[in-house]
């Protein structure tokens, strides 16, 4: 039965996986190649003069920011990007629980001789599987780009992948915390709408940390504190010694985190009451 419940999962899912790992791959590559097509010393000017309130939100100094690594290494933390992931996270995991109760197939599926963990857990492994594609079709099109891109020292494709793990457990994260949200609720759109409205909220303590001085202890209430590709990156090149302890911190927080809220929602809806459908 969870041969059965993993195949209909991937058969699905494999459509909107396919989607949006070419559009993950093309939009890595396409901004690789205009990133390469800025000149370094006026992208300094740009912040140091028209954008110096901006400077802040930068997640390293901007000398350091204008190479050609960090350049490259900031495609992880744009937002179309995150969109994509964020897209395939949620949605699988809305659907796990809150999806399938309010399209009345989860009474059905729970009168077949099947545990409740094993339900979650094949959903989840094709959750994760396709999580893990995503990430390797980033890593793939910035690669890519880095092949036709007009850089003069381009940085080394290996160097790029920090990045692709941090992806990959930021987007764990964002499926586990959906996955949870969804055995929550009974509703999917009200489990999609929670997700939105802790990305904001994370999103603007994360902006508000970095803004203002005074506030910059609020870096530790959100979950993006842990997502530093473009930061990482670029210590591990500069300082391995210091940067590589950090960065399995900081992994360990997001794959941590995500593995703690999958297991609550599973346990979650061991002991739940099934709604009927609306």
């Amino acid at each position: 039965m969870n041969r059965v419940l993993i195949t209909r999962s991937f058969r699905d899912s494999a459509v909107t996986l396919a989607v949006c790992s070419t559009l993950v791959a093309g939009f890595t590559w396409l901004r690789v190649w205009v990133a390469s097509q800025i000149k370094a010393d006026a992208f300094i000017k740009l912040f140091s003069e028209s954008l110096k309130v901006f400077q802040a939100l930068l997640p390293a100094p901007i000398e350091d920011f204008a190479s050609p690594l960090g350049r490259v290494a900031f495609t992880y933390e744009e937002f179309g990007l995150i969109l994509l992931v964020g897209m395939w996270s949620i949605a699988r995991g809305s659907e796990c629980i809150a999806g399938r109760v309010g399209a009345g197939t989860l009474e059905m599926l729970l009168a077949q001789p099947i545990r409740r963990v094993s339900i979650v857990a094949s959903h989840t492994l094709v959750t994760v599987v396709g999580i893990l594609a995503l990430s390797a079709a980033a890593w793939f099109g910035i690669g890519l780009g880095l092949r036709f891109s007009k850089f003069e020292a381009p940085p080394a494709f290996l160097q790029l992948g920090p990045g692709a793990l941090q992806l990959v457990g930021l987007g764990l994260f964002m499926g586990a915390a959906a996955t949870f949200a969804s055995s929550l609720v009974r509703n999917r759109g009200t489990a999609v709408g929670l997700m939105i409205g802790f990305y904001v909220i994370e999103l603007a303590l994360m902006i508000v940390s970095r803004v203002s001085t005074h506030f910059a202890w609020m870096k530790w209430l959100t979950i993006l504190a842990a997502y530093e590709p473009t930061m990482l990156t670029l210590g591990i090149d500069r300082d391995p010694a210091t940067y590589w302890p950090l960065y399995w911190q900081y992994n360990a927080i997001l794959f941590g985190l995500a593995a703690v809220l999958f297991m609550a929602s599973a346990a979650i809806f061991s002991y739940r009451d099934v709604p009927a459908p609306l």
